[in-house]
């Protein structure tokens, strides 16, 4: 327990200096330079590859022009890029940008760049390789989407070295306040809380002073951020002391009460002479994943046709009963549908389910038994490898499923949902998603619709790559598949 005079106590004035501003623009603008060069870098070099592989390792140099003229070209390509992506804003690496946006402008950045390099070609009467554009195009654009996705990693810790870390602290000794204190610890020097209380217990760092005495304890200790993380009934006393102000330079930043209700993207500005944020529930999806999903599957089903035929075979061999066994699940917005798997328990499970109901393993609404003794011998190994879902690209072609979402549930167990857990039917379910590459069957049932909700709210083209990224080393592990 902390007493309101050890708070006092802890308020005393420390030697501890400020974020060194000077550094830290020495070091942002050295990250826009050397940034900017390697980009240049990755961008040549990936046309220097390309040169190597249409001509160099074919052994067709002899029909090549001379190796300057591909140097040059990949010479206009690199710097055109480099100049495009700095327009775009991707040097400055204190702004994180989201992976859809990185690639397009990647991609923007290195077909304007080929373009104008093939206009400066033709003019100059080079007839140049079109497998080698296409090559060095193609490497460039995977060269800096590695390279601006490690890079950020390599400033933020560069910063955390050799720039004095910014100092925070949060106003709510609360949950959500040592909570919130623990998340920004990586990346700002926490000095601890101001609240009113007199008897709060559990924090992991001192109760600095009273909220009347914020303004004080901001110069004392040269604040450069704070963090109001008080319940709305609770924030007029810091309204009334953020708008007299604190004598230095200092960031305030609000948690809203529904904080954990938002998605990632949203809109902050003012309706009439009030602010407002602003967010759509359910993400906005675009056509282009119902057309992922499509090419995917299609030509999943055409390659792995032999290993279906297979897994059938087995199946039908391995006990009596039909190959593909059909359940009705809950899809998009409450539509039922027949989900397709492959059979992996004896005839009649279902029934025998009430036998088993205090084995159950699984959390919530859900069952699940490690051991089940109804799944056959064949079925235990397809559902270690997950083999036993392939029949579901037919669900996904067929549009009452897609390869990325929330698993589609019974109705049985859509019955005992919750009102907030109804949010997971609002996306069309998948295949794989958040639960599956998080642990599968380990996951607690809330944790597991918490995931979905993150997904509906939050969905984009790199989050379903993302998943699906993830989804092959999840397979592959086994957690959770049972």
């Amino acid at each position: 327990m902390i007493s309101r005079s050890q708070a006092l106590t802890e308020a005393v004035p420390d030697a501890a200096s400020p974020a060194s501003d000077q550094a830290q623009r020495a070091l942002f603008a050295a990250s826009v330079c050397a940034l900017l060069v390697v980009d240049f870098g990755v961008v040549l070099g990936a046309f220097i590859l390309g040169y190597l592989l249409r001509f160099v390792i074919t052994a067709d140099v002899v029909s090549a022009l001379p190796f300057e003229n591909y140097v040059r070209t990949g010479v206009v390509v690199g710097l055109v890029s480099m100049a495009l992506l700095a327009l775009q804003g991707l040097a400055d690496l204190e702004r994180g940008r989201s992976w859809p946006t990185r690639l397009r402008a990647i991609t923007s950045a290195i077909s304007t760049g080929t373009v104008i390099a093939m206009v400066f070609a033709f003019d100059g009467d080079l007839r140049l390789s079109r497998l080698w554009l296409g090559l060095g195009w193609s490497l460039a654009i995977l060269g800096l989407v590695a390279w601006l996705t490690i890079a950020p990693a390599i400033y933020f810790t560069l910063r955390r070295y050799l720039v004095t870390r910014p100092r925070a602290i949060v106003v709510g000794a609360n949950a959500v306040g040592i909570d919130i204190a623990r998340e920004l610890s990586k990346t700002f020097d926490v000095l601890g809380y101001v609240d009113n209380g007199t008897d709060v217990e559990g924090l992991d760092r001192p109760l600095l002073a009273a909220i009347a005495e914020l303004e004080s304890i901001v110069r004392a200790r040269a604040v450069d951020e704070i963090i109001v993380a008080l319940p709305e009934d609770r924030r007029e006393q810091v309204a009334r002391v953020i708008e007299r102000g604190f004598g230095r330079e200092v960031d305030v930043k609000i948690v809203p009460e529904v904080g954990e209700h938002l998605p990632r993207r949203l809109e902050i500005g003012r309706f009439g002479s009030r602010p407002y944020i602003g967010y759509a529930p359910v993400a906005r999806v675009t056509w282009i994943k119902r057309a992922v999903d499509i090419c995917l599957s299609l030509t999943a089903v055409l390659l792995l046709a032999p290993v279906l035929i297979a897994i059938a075979i087995a199946v039908k061999l391995s006990s009596p009963g039909p190959v593909i066994y059909r359940q009705l699940r809950v899809g998009k917005d409450g539509k039922t549908f027949e989900m397709l798997k492959f059979r992996s328990m004896c005839v009649g499970a279902e029934g025998m389910m009430e036998m088993l109901r205090d084995r159950n393993e699984a959390t919530g609404p859900l069952f699940k038994i490690k051991r089940d003794p109804r799944i056959t011998p064949v079925g235990r190994l397809l559902r270690r490898l997950s083999f036993d879902e392939l029949p579901q690209l037919g669900n996904v072609i067929r549009g009452e499923m897609s390869l990325v979402g929330p698993r589609p549930p019974l109705p049985a167990e859509v019955k005992k949902y919750e009102e907030w857990q109804l949010g997971r039917l609002q996306a069309r379910p998948g295949m794989t998603g958040l639960w599956q590459v998080s642990g599968r069957s380990e996951v607690p049932f809330n944790d597991m619709v918490r995931l979905d909700l993150h997904y509906v709210r939050n969905w984009s083209f790199g989050l379903d790559l993302e998943i699906m990224l993830r989804t092959i080393p999840a397979v592959v592990v086994n957690r959770g598949a049972y």
